[in-house]
This record gives C-alpha cells, sequence and structure tokens, in this order.
C-alpha cells in the first residue's frame, strides 16, 4: 500500500506543491519554540554526587551536594541552582507551584480545593542552605525564591570546578515520606517534571543531562533503590546502613529517583548483560515478582531489536507509593499503582530517557514515543487486528480531547511555566502516538523503523527536538533509494500535525460511471483551520470473477477482490478517477486506519 501512496505522492505538480511548502513554513514561523525556562549557557554540569541521611526519628533529610561543573564561556560568575526554599508562612494553593505540596484534584463545578477538602499547609517543608564551599573554601550565596544563587571563583573557558552544597529540610513535594498501603515507613520520589528541586540542588529542566551518584544513609532495616549500578553497600555502627548508586549515564534531574523502604527484591534474569529486577513491599513478593517477570524480557526484546541497544546499566521494576500511575526514571520504573503499563514505561528508556527531549515544549517526544510503541508492541505480540483496536482507542481519546481545543497545539507554544507541561494531556500522549502512526503510513515500515533507528543512534544519551526526529525521517527516506522528493522535506506533515491544532474534517463519497466504466471518488476538506495534505488510502470491493468453467458452475466466488488506491487529500475539493470493468460491491475510506486523525462522511452517491 505504501509504496503506491509514496508513487502517488510523487505526480503532484513541483510549482504546486513549492506553493504548497512555502505556506507551511510561513505557517510555522510564529512557532519558533522553547520554554521559558533560564537557560545558564556558559556552565556544563558534569556530575553530581548527592549524600543523603534519612531516618525514623523525624521525616527531614540532609544532604550533601556536590557539583561538578565546567566553564563554557570566560568570566562566568555564578550559578543558579533550583532548591525549593523553606516555608515559614501559609502559601495561597497554587498547583503551578512545585515546591507546595500538591493542591487536591478538583471535580467538575466545584472551586479549587474539592468542596470538605482543605488545602494541605507546606509551612515547616522546604531546605535550609547551610553551607556552600569549593576547593575548602566558602562561597557566597543567597537562597530565596526556591533559588540558589551562588558566587563563583573567577574562571576561564575550560576550567572545571566543584562545589558542594550541605542542606537539610523537609520536602513539601517530589519525595513522599510517610506508610505504604501496609502501613510501613517508605520514602519514593515523584520528581515529574520540576519537583526535584524539594529535595536536591540542581539544574532542574529537561535540558541539562549529567550522571550523578547518590550515598543514601538509612536505618538497616530498609532496602535502598536508584539509578544505576549498585557500588557499595556499608553496614554502619547504630543500625545503618550506607548504600551508594552511580548512574554513569547522562539523565535529567526529575529522573534522579531514589526508594527507601523495606523490600523484596528478586533478580530474575538478563538481556545482552542488562539485569531485570523487581522491587516489591514483602507482602506482595509472590504476585509481584510475577507481575514483573511475565511480560519484562520480552519487551525489552521487542524494543532492542527495532529501536537499538539498551543505553543503561540494569532495569529495575519497583513497586512504590505517593504518586499516581508509573513514571520511567532511567534503569528504575516506579510503579505507584500496581504493576501495569510496562510496555509503556519500558519503551521510555529508549524515548524520553536516553533520547530526552531538548525542551519541555517537544514533550510528545517522550509520550507520545512511549505510547504509540506501547501499541507497537501490541501490533508484534498480539497481531495486527489487537493493535488497530488499540490504534481505535487511542484516536478516539485524542479526537474528543482535539475537538474541544482545536486552538491547541501537540508542540507547546513557549511554555510559560514547566508545571503546566500536561495541560493538553491527550495531545501529548495520544495524538502524539497518532503523529507517528500517520509518519509511518506515509513513509511505509522500512523507511519508518530506519528513520527511529537512525533518530536513536543519533542522539542516544543526548537531547533532541522535533526537527532533529523530521530530520532523520527525511534521511532515511533520501537513504532509501526511492523517496519522493515530498518526504525528502517531511516540514509539511512535521507543521500540519505539531503546530497547528484541529483535525482533518472531509466529506465526500464516489459513484460508478457504468458507460464510461470509471469510478468516481471525491473528497473535500471542510474544517476551518487550514488545508492539510495527506494521502488517503482507498480499497475498492469488486465481485471476483470466476475464470473456469468449475468455479462458474459452484457459483459466485468466496470474496469480492481488493483493489487498492489513494486518493491525495491537499485541496479544499479532491477528486479521483479509476478504471474499473465492474461496479464495485463497497468503496471504504482509510481501512487500515493510517489516517486516525480524519473526521469523514464518506458514502456512495
Amino acid at each position: 500500500m505504501r509504496e503506491k501512496l509514496m508513487r502517488l505522492m510523487g505526480v503532484v505538480g513541483r510549482s504546486r506543491y513549492t506553493s504548497f511548502l512555502l505556506c507551511l513554513l510561513l505557517l510555522a514561523v510564529p512557532f519558533i519554540k522553547a520554554d521559558m525556562y533560564p537557560r545558564q549557557p556558559g556552565i556544563k554540569i558534569l556530575h553530581y554526587t548527592f549524600d543523603v541521611t534519612v531516618g525514623d526519628a523525624t521525616d527531614e533529610m540532609t544532604i550533601k551536594d556536590t557539583v561538578d561543573m565546567q566553564f563554557l564561556a570566560d568570566g562566568v560568575s555564578n550559578i543558579d541552582l533550583d532548591l525549593c526554599n523553606l516555608i515559614s508562612r501559609p502559601q495561597a494553593p497554587d498547583r503551578l507551584n512545585p515546591c507546595l505540596q500538591s493542591v487536591p484534584r478538583t471535580r467538575a463545578n466545584q472551586a479549587s480545593p474539592s468542596q470538605g477538602v482543605a488545602a494541605p499547609t507546606s509551612v515547616g517543608r522546604g531546605m535550609t542552605v547551610t553551607e556552600v564551599i569549593s576547593n575548602g573554601a566558602p562561597l557566597i550565596f543567597e537562597h530565596k525564591e526556591n533559588r540558589l544563587h551562588i558566587h563563583l571563583p573567577a574562571s576561564h573557558a575550560g576550567e572545571k570546578l566543584s562545589v558542594t552544597i550541605s542542606y537539610h529540610g523537609v520536602p513539601a513535594n517530589g519525595m513522599f515520606i510517610g506508610k505504604n498501603k501496609y502501613g510501613d515507613r517508605v520514602w519514593f520520589t515523584d520528581n515529574w517534571p520540576n519537583k526535584a528541586r524539594n529535595w536536591l540542588a540542581t539544574i532542574d529542566h529537561i535540558s541539562v543531562k549529567a550522571p550523578k551518584t547518590i550515598i543514601v544513609t538509612a536505618p538497616h532495616s530498609y532496602q535502598v533503590i536508584s539509578n544505576g549500578l549498585k557500588t557499595e553497600e556499608t553496614s554502619l555502627p547504630n543500625g545503618l546502613r550506607r548504600t551508594t548508586w552511580t548512574e554513569g549515564e547522562p539523565i535529567p534531574s526529575w529522573q534522579y529517583n531514589l526508594g527507601i523502604a523495606a523490600m523484596a527484591v528478586e533478580y530474575f534474569g538478563q538481556f545482552h548483560g542488562t539485569e531485570f529486577s523487581a522491587w516489591v513491599f514483602p507482602q506482595d513478593r509472590d504476585t509481584g515478582f510475577k507481575a514483573v517477570d511475565q511480560n519484562t524480557a520480552s519487551i525489552f526484546e521487542f524494543y532492542s531489536d527495532h529501536i537499538g541497544p539498551f543505553a543503561y546499566e540494569k532495569l529495575a521494576q519497583v513497586e512504590a507509593t505517593g504518586g499516581g500511575g508509573a513514571t520511567e526514571p532511567a534503569t528504575a520504573i516506579f510503579y505507584y499503582g500496581g504493576f501495569g503499563a510496562a510496555a509503556h514505561e519500558i519503551a521510555h528508556h529508549w524515548f524520553g530517557d536516553a533520547v530526552t527531549e531538548r525542551d519541555w515544549d517537544d514533550v510528545w517526544l517522550s509520550e507520545g514515543f512511549a505510547t504509540y510503541f506501547n501499541l507497537l508492541y501490541i501490533e508484534h505480540q498480539q497481531g495486527r487486528d489487537a493493535f488497530l483496536a488499540g490504534v481505535d482507542r487511542t484516536r478516539n481519546a485524542a479526537m474528543t480531547y482535539v475537538l474541544a481545543h482545536p486552538d491547541d497545539t501537540i508542540v507547546h507554544k513557549n511554555l510559560s511555566n514547566d508545571s503546566n507541561v500536561f495541560s493538553n494531556s491527550a495531545q501529548i500522549y495520544q495524538e502524539g502516538a497518532m503523529v507517528l502512526h500517520m509518519l509511518r503510513g506515509v513513509l511505509g515500515d522500512e523507511v519508518f523503523w530506519s528513520g527511529i533507528r537512525l533518530y536513536y543512534s543519533r542522539y542516544m544519551n543526548s537531547s533532541a527536538s522535533s526537527d532533529d526526529l523530521r530530520h532523520a525521517m527525511e534521511d532515511a527516506c533520501s537513504a532509501a533509494g526511492n523517496c519522493p522528493k515530498e518526504n525528502q522535506d517531511l516540514s509539511w506533515f512535521f507543521v500540519e500535525w505539531l503546530n497547528r491544532g484541529g483535525v482533518i474534517k472531509a466529506d465526500g463519497g464516489w459513484h460508478y460511471d457504468a458507460n464510461a466504466k470509471e469510478l468516481h471518488i471525491d473528497l473535500n476538506q471542510t474544517q476551518a483551520q487550514g488545508l492539510y495534505r495527506m494521502p488517503v488510502e482507498v480499497d475498492i470491493k469488486v465481485p471476483r470473477a470466476s475464470t473456469t468453467t468449475a468455479e462458474r458452475n459452484r457459483g459466485p466466488a468466496a470474496g469480492p477482490e481488493i483493489k487498492k488506491v489513494t486518493i491525495l487529500l491537499e485541496k479544499q475539493q479532491n477528486s479521483l478517477t479509476v478504471s474499473l470493468d465492474t461496479a464495485p460491491t463497497e468503496v471504504l475510506l482509510d481501512p487500515s486506519m493510517w489516517l486516525p486523525m480524519m473526521q469523514a462522511n464518506f458514502v456512495e452517491k
């Protein structure tokens, strides 16, 4: 089907295509994107080391945070780290303030917070900085408005510096300290998207990736889990134990996770040297181990074979408390409500963790990818029908949101507050997945998968943008040798699906001219937000001809013959004429669901 699709796209007149592409590029100009987090281009973070102490007598955490950095320019005189201040007086509830306890979710037509539920107080929570030193000498610092401003010694480009910050306090957010469902004391992080600043002093933004080491001193009765490899476990006096986890690959701060709890731990296999483990509450040992074991190897193998090598040291799946759903920090997935969505969360280790969106405006590169790759695993494991059922569910969720919010776009327009990154979650997850599905339909399986592998290999353990994905897909298409010009520059596709709101709305139908032996198909765009350019597959069902006397004596053939054609949707009014000796019994628009973000009325006329 998609080879025919490409050939049909190639017959578009060059001048008409150029004008169309120019219009789309002009539309793209206002959408030059970057979220509004203040960057610090003169500094590169090389490594973080966090020395954390917790205990049972209090919820307070004591942390010594060493930041290794390199200067990229002369004269850099300061660095700003995100760290929530100690809150001394009541604050107004604000769901967009990551340094306050979360406001309870509201129901429709209710004021915030939910009726009958008091807004949580954050008084007494937050961090107090006691010292900042470098090379044994104290540094001047100011800690206000949840930013730690540190004055640095005179520097030159290329020089390196280590700064150690000592602080303590009780996090208001980002770190759950309390009891799990069995009443046992636990500590679990949920840093997404910008809540690591509640307990760690970092540049708490997705654009900054760095390796990290975390050293945890906790009562001996607890297990400790974090990113990377366990590099030390030492028993200490007074019933304490020191555990060190080191993540050698660069990851963003929101993924710096930590779990401290009584846990049952199982190591249940590996794939190409990557060790699998399950961490569950002791009461859930048998059911938890079984839930994690059954699909992990199959999911992991599918992604490794189809995308590229796993970037990290291990894959741990952890039963956790304090968040919602699940979250995918590199090497240690936390499940807050039971072991589900494993294929989605494991997919994030390739997209979101290893290849990280450079900017929160492009968060679909994480969530849309994980949503679609979950569907691709279903296709691999359960077959095409199960996959298409999943596409239909995903499409319905996306369509419901987009029709209600026609001005919203998948790629944010200069997001002003990182906390609001999920304001259009159905677009980011479900429509983002459908964009990948439509891109696969346009390019074909071979080029699509080549582009995915190229994108991953280029940006593994780095960061990427939607434009980087586009360039990888264009390069894969060109490398295929038979790529039409329209797909060597995919700006038209990426602009209309990522930077514009709305969906395709189409009205059309078909009729058969018996005298001319021609089938006439028309399809007109009726949406208000501008024209799209998309190929649409059409199945034409005609009676299967009987070719022998025996076949004719048996009566009609078992089923109709299906002819596949493609109509190129690019103008307001579009038509296609197909030579056909016999009247069709049925004409189906987009039968394989390659264009899920289209609402169409298509009937026989």
